[in-house]
């Protein structure tokens, strides 16, 4: 699936909705760094499954929404 941006950026460097794939490690400010485990949805609908550490679990958050950015591997 390949997501295009239709306006300019806010300057942020957020990464899009479309850009996850299950794997991916993605940090979040409150949780820690976790592991996208499901995605769901399209756009700014997309609804991500990603497992924290310990004692957080799995949370399922809207990609278009949720405070995390994606981490290269080896972080």
């Amino acid at each position: 699936v390949t997501v295009t941006g239709g306006g300019a950026s806010s300057g942020a460097a957020k990464t899009a909705p479309g850009d996850f794939s299950a794997g991916d490690k993605v940090a979040h400010a409150k949780w820690g760094v976790g592991t996208v485990v499901a995605i769901k949805g399209t756009g700014n609908d997309t609804e991500l499954q990603i497992a924290f550490p310990a004692p957080v679990g799995v949370k399922r958050l809207l990609a278009g929404f949720a405070p995390i950015t994606k981490v290269a591997d080896g972080e």
